[in-house]
């Protein structure tokens, strides 16, 4: 990335105390399985090439590996997530204890476990400079290719976008992962000095932004609009011009009519009732009835409220934890979500440029994601923003304040 004179050696510092003390970082092969392993995870279905068991034995031989990986320095290096790991362990634990192995129980259980792998190879990965960049390029390249598998659906009359057999099938994930898409592309594009750059992370951005409403998901637009609140503060004065290059260009694409169906659909959606403000207050309640242990990853749903015959997962990751295994997994994940915040907040007061400064419109993206939804803190981009933001954080609390630091 090119960056103005007057800004290049401030990035050159600010990346220099950004890095990891130590040069040991886990070798390129294990990104690329890593890589493949969410391609596998994602595609595998529609390209015909699923064998059972075969996801979970790649994605944890590459956990295992990327450990020993780090082995000399393994306590620093997990230290940043290690609150996450006491989370996912601590609901292990009390779902073998104190609740019944059901095959719910197993499936959610499962999908715990895979999280923890998730963490250990993220978490190793993000030591490897230019991590972030790489995994968003592979996250687009994954999106464009469940593209093909869109199914437009009329589901209560609303026409809704479905990435049929791929792991973007739900609406709502596919508008998370191009949200995150969006997100990381438009900021990308208002830093790059050169206008081709600018101009095709620019359009790849819109197309990200247009595949968001073809979900017509609320949660990810709303998401959106927070991130670039964060994402803007700093920038405006330096990249005025890009901003109104942008806004000009999505101004011009709103006139020209392209997303007035999809506004539609958003008009008619927006009269519905989200139903969170039934799930959640009956979520509490549940909760309340057994907080210190929850009620097992098998009994995470909420009866019917409202609509017969029905059970409603908390969409709310918090809650969906209490649930889970009781207060005291949630108080866990809750610290380790307070320590990323706070690290968000530090990169906000940073030089605004390089990796680092996409990170807090990533994290409050990704944030507001999990508030509206109690699977989205398993999601790999979600890990990915986290564990980087936490690290970063971590390594400057240990080095101290940064030299020459300052707010632009």
């Amino acid at each position: 990335m090119i960056l103005p004179r007057d800004h290049q050696a401030d990035y050159d510092q600010f990346a220099e105390r950004e890095a990891p003390s130590t040069a040991s970082y886990p070798p390129a092969f294990l990104e690329y399985v890593f890589y493949a392993s969410l391609t596998y995870a994602y595609l595998g279905q529609v390209w015909g090439i699923v064998i059972p068991a075969v996801g979970g034995v790649i994605l944890l031989l590459n956990a295992v590996a990327c450990l020993l990986s780090v082995a000399a320095q393994s306590l620093r290096s997990y230290r940043p997530v290690a609150l996450a790991f006491c989370t996912g362990i601590l609901v292990i634990v009390l779902q073998l204890l104190f609740h019944s192995l059901t095959t719910q129980a197993f499936s959610e259980g499962l999908g715990i476990v895979m999280w923890l792998e998730l963490l250990i190879i993220i978490q190793s990965l993000s030591l490897r400079p230019g991590f972030l960049h790489r995994f968003a390029l592979v996250a687009l390249a994954i999106g464009v290719s469940c593209l093909p598998y869109l199914d437009l659906r009329r589901v209560g009359g609303i026409v809704r976008a479905w990435a049929s057999g791929t792991g973007l099938s739900n609406p709502n994930v596919l508008g998370q992962w191009f949200g995150f898409c969006f997100v990381y592309l438009l900021f990308l594009s208002i830093q790059s000095q050169r206008s081709f750059l600018r101009t095709v992370f620019g359009a790849a951005a819109v197309g990200c932004l247009y595949v968001v409403t073809l979900s017509v998901s609320r949660a990810p637009l709303v998401g959106i609009a927070l991130a670039c609140i964060v994402g803007f503060r700093h920038m405006l004065k330096r990249s005025f011009l890009s901003l109104v290059l942008f806004a000009t260009v999505v101004c011009l694409v709103y006139i020209s009519g392209v997303f007035d169906e999809e506004i539609s659909q958003y008009t008619s959606r927006g009269v519905e009732e989200t139903g969170r403000g039934r799930l959640w207050p009956a979520a509490l309640a549940r909760i309340l009835d057994s907080p210190w242990i929850g009620r097992g990853l098998g009994d995470t749903r909420i009866p019917p409220t409202w609509a017969k015959g029905l059970w409603h997962n908390p969409h709310n990751s918090f809650l969906y934890l209490a649930l889970a295994a009781g207060v005291f997994p949630l108080i866990c994940y809750l610290q380790y979500l307070a320590r990323v915040a706070i690290g968000c907040l530090h990169l906000m007061q940073r030089v605004p440029v390089g990796e680092a400064a996409l990170l807090p419109p990533l994290f409050v993206f990704a944030l507001f994601e999990m508030v509206v939804d109690h699977y989205a803190f398993m999601s790999p981009w979600t890990i990915v923003v986290c564990c980087l933001t936490a690290s970063i954080n971590y390594n400057n609390a240990c080095r101290g304040p940064m030299i020459s630091e300052r707010t632009v």
